[in-house]
């Protein structure tokens, strides 16, 4: 179930909360309860209390069947007292619960893993750090052995070097949740969706060899890997050349650790930083002659999507050679800047900003210098959604800094902030109008790309996406908003004021164009072909570099993934500035 925004911005009471199939019952905690005390003496205590709860420990599963868990946990401690325990899987809240309560139960999909933790809050909203991941895998409610009924009427329609492929659904006893697209045998790319949502049943390969025939075939799945025979199949031709916006994509190298941040240096150098190895990597173009530059300072993980994040170049980066770095510590998220000539200068680091708030998610990341010349940097809530809406707190926020690290004079609250009411931005691009554009994190509704204003308030907790207290003539909607089903999108990046962005769960890219203050023309590449894509970057001669994500980015865990860097191959002879 989910707790609405607006109900954690006004910190509604939940001793026992029934809704929506979850079920939470109180078991008291180790604490007494405090003494009474006046309105204004309340009032003075929480403004006086800065001190977060320790993190709850223990965390642990009492009870599972295929529809619901119980999870319990030990009672964190605090300075005044723990009012509440927020519960997320996945970096997604979904219920509250008293701090007197110890225990819920939850709803779940069978047959699906979550990871789940507790975060700790007091009446004055300062939350704790997540407790321990509880990784948690229901059984499901039946036995199903029975594979999907084959699929029929597949066809295949050739454009360039580009081919669609659309056929009839198959049938299932149960339900098909998803396709795999087979060409010349193998699998390049798949569809998925659930009972409720049932997968798509069209597929465009991309970035083929021209004048050359390919031969594909489909299959079907359930929920319980049972896979249907193959479909009949169809062969096409490919034209004698690329007619799409998207021609394909190439992957340049591979990479065992996260690549995260991404950038590429005047004279083609690509840098890029391995998350939980915490160090950064340099390479050719072509990938070629890849090795460490050395390790970040003072670099911690979070066990979740902390480390080595967003990179970016100085505007005068031949002559002085700074290149600027997000990453999280063990107290908070940070921006330092560490000259680079052949290797990471780790004795000329300063440290620029400091107190963006960490937690296992929510730490924000992207780096992006506009054609002010000014850094902006986005950074998460911290897995605290009222510190979006405090203009004084560097968390939830888009930030504005001068490259030498001090305040410009025109931000419009005196410090960093330059915009406000964010969940986990991590997108950030200019267009050819110096018009910001960022993409961002909603929790279970909706992600959102936003056009930044100076000043503009983006509407969390209480507004996520169009969804929730949304009313409120201050908050700026969103341009663009997108089920997380089909988007949970991270990078983004404009070339000839054209937005592509890098989708996780919906294992896609989006290509839209911009027009005026809209996208247009929004169509999808790659889905399911690369699976979770992370970061998309800009190429010096206009075409993409992407990453992939596709293991490892919940934990802390060095090298425990199969990641791609692919260059990818824009169609089109234009001009025009990129972001």
């Amino acid at each position: 179930m989910r707790i609405s925004p607006h109900q954690l911005r006004h910190r509604v009471p939940l001793a026992l909360l029934i809704c929506a199939g979850t079920v939470v019952t109180g078991v008291p905690a180790n604490a007494a309860p405090a003494a009474p005390a006046t309105g204004s003496q309340q009032a003075a205590r929480l403004a006086a209390d800065t001190s977060p709860p320790t993190r709850p420990t223990g965390l642990r599963r009492t009870r599972l069947t295929c529809q619901s868990v119980t999870l319990a946990w030990y009672a964190s401690r605090d300075n005044v007292g723990v009012a509440f325990y927020d519960i997320y899987h996945d970096g997604q809240l979904v219920t509250s619960v008293s701090g007197r309560t110890l225990t819920a139960t939850l709803s779940v999909v069978q047959g699906v893993t979550w990871g789940w933790y507790v975060n700790a809050r007091d009446a004055a909203g300062n939350v704790s750090q997540a407790s321990s991941t509880l990784s948690v895998t229901p059984p499901f409610c039946q036995q199903d052995t029975s594979p999907p009924s084959t699929p029929t009427n597949l066809a295949a329609t050739v454009n360039g070097t580009a081919v669609t492929l659309t056929w009839s659904a198959s049938t299932d006893n149960v339900a098909v949740t998803g396709y795999t697209i087979l060409r010349n045998g193998t699998a390049v790319g798949s569809t998925t969706g659930t009972a409720g949502n049932p997968p798509a049943t069209t597929f465009t390969d991309t970035g083929l060899t021209p004048d050359t025939d390919y031969r594909y075939t489909v299959t079907a799945r359930d929920a319980q890997g049972n896979v249907s025979g193959a479909s009949v199949a169809v062969t096409a031709h490919t034209g004698s050349g690329c007619t799409s916006p998207v021609c394909g994509a190439t992957a340049i190298t591979t990479e065992k650790d996260l690549p995260w941040g991404l950038v590429q240096l005047p004279d083609g150098t690509v840098l890029y930083g391995r998350r939980d190895l915490f160090d950064i990597v340099a390479m050719n173009p072509d990938g070629t002659d890849k090795h460490s530059i050395g390790t970040v300072p003072n670099v911690a993980g979070t066990n979740g999507e902390g480390g080595v994040l967003g990179l970016a170049v100085s505007a005068n980066f031949t002559t002085d050679r700074w290149l600027y770095i997000y990453h999280t510590t063990t107290t908070d998220n940070r921006i330092v800047r560490i000259r680079y000539d052949g290797t990471l200068q780790t004795n000329t680091e300063q440290v620029l900003v400091t107190g963006i708030p960490r937690n296992k998610y929510h730490n924000g990341g992207r780096l992006r210098f506009g054609p002010d010349g000014k850094l902006y940097a986005a950074a998460g809530d911290g897995q605290n959604p009222d510190v979006a809406q405090d203009t004084t707190n560097l968390g939830g926020k888009v930030l504005r800094l001068n490259p030498d690290g001090t305040v410009p004079a025109d931000n419009p609250f005196g410090n960093y902030v330059w915009s406000y009411g964010h969940r986990n931005p991590q997108g950030l691009a200019f267009d050819s109008q110096g018009r910001l554009f960022e993409q961002e994190f909603g929790n279970n509704v909706a992600d959102e790309t936003n056009i930044i204003v100076k000043g503009g308030n983006y509407g969390w907790p209480a507004c996520e996406g169009t969804s929730g207290d949304c009313a409120n003539p201050n908050f700026r909607a969103p341009i663009r908003t997108y089920p997380v089903a089909e988007a949970s999108c991270s990078g983004i990046a404009i070339v000839r004021d054209v937005l592509y962005i890098a989708c996780l769960r919906g294992n896609r890219m989006y290509r839209a164009e911009i027009s005026g203050n809209t996208l247009t023309n929004i169509q999808q590449y790659f889905v399911g072909t690369y699976f979770r894509l992370r970061t998309v970057e800009p190429t010096l001669d206009g075409n993409l570099w992407l990453t992939t994500s596709t293991g490892g980015d919940k934990d802390s865990t060095p090298n425990n993934s199969n990641e791609k860097i692919l260059k990818v191959t824009l169609g089109g002879a234009a001009s025009g500035p990129t972001s």
